[in-house]
C-alpha cells in the first residue's frame, strides 16, 4: 500500500539531493515525487546555499530566497518506504512524516 513521505528543506540543494536519490538511487518514479515552496511565495529556502550564495554575498537578494523552507512528498510503496525515509534523513529532512526513526 503507498505511503506519503513528506520532509521539510532549509536548503534548495538538500531538496534536490533527496529528489535525485529517491528518483536516480531508489528508482522513484518521478512523477511520484513533488517538491514545493512550503509556503504561497516562491522559495529558495531558509538558508542561502548553491548559486544563491554569490549574491548574497555581493549584498543581493534575489527573488525567493529565504522565504520559507522547500517541501519534498513522495509517494512510495512499502517495500521502499525505509530506504526512502534514510534517503531523506540524509538529505537533511525535518518534520519527516511517516517518521520510523
Amino acid at each position: 500500500m503507498p505511503q506519503t513521505i513528506t520532509g521539510y528543506f532549509d536548503t534548495r540543494r538538500d531538496a534536490e539531493m533527496a529528489v535525485e536519490r529517491l528518483v536516480q538511487d531508489q528508482g522513484l518514479d518521478r512523477k511520484r515525487v513533488q517538491a514545493m515552496a512550503e509556503g504561497e511565495d516562491n522559495s529558495s529556502g531558509t538558508v542561502v546555499s548553491g548559486a544563491d550564495a554569490a549574491d548574497a554575498a555581493a549584498g543581493d537578494t534575489p527573488d525567493g530566497v529565504r522565504r520559507g523552507r522547500i517541501v519534498v512528498r513522495a509517494e512510495v510503496e512499502d517495500d521502499m518506504l525505509e530506504a526512502a525515509l534514510a534517503s531523506f534523513r540524509d538529505c537533511n529532512a525535518t518534520g519527516l512524516t511517516p517518521d520510523r526513526a
